[in-house]
């Protein structure tokens, strides 16, 4: 499945999502954490792999997007 992720400039601060990291360190949102990062889940489960296309020619493939905190 490939997915879009969210537009960097549309991105709040301070804000938790689940994303995918890129092999070129880059984090792509694909969507925001409903519960504001609280909860034991660190991850969510897809049937098969999500594949997001980066800016720098890879891309990143995972079944377990991981959620991060925006600075």
């Amino acid at each position: 499945m490939v997915a879009v992720p969210l537009p960097p400039h549309e991105l709040k601060s301070g804000t938790w999502y689940f994303g995918l990291r890129c092999a070129c360190d880059r984090l792509h949102a694909l969507c925001e954490h409903l519960f504001a990062g609280k909860g034991s889940e660190s991850h969510l489960d897809y049937h098969e792999p999500i594949e997001v296309a980066c800016e720098c020619g890879a891309v990143a493939r995972a079944n377990r997007p991981h959620k991060f905190k925006t600075p």
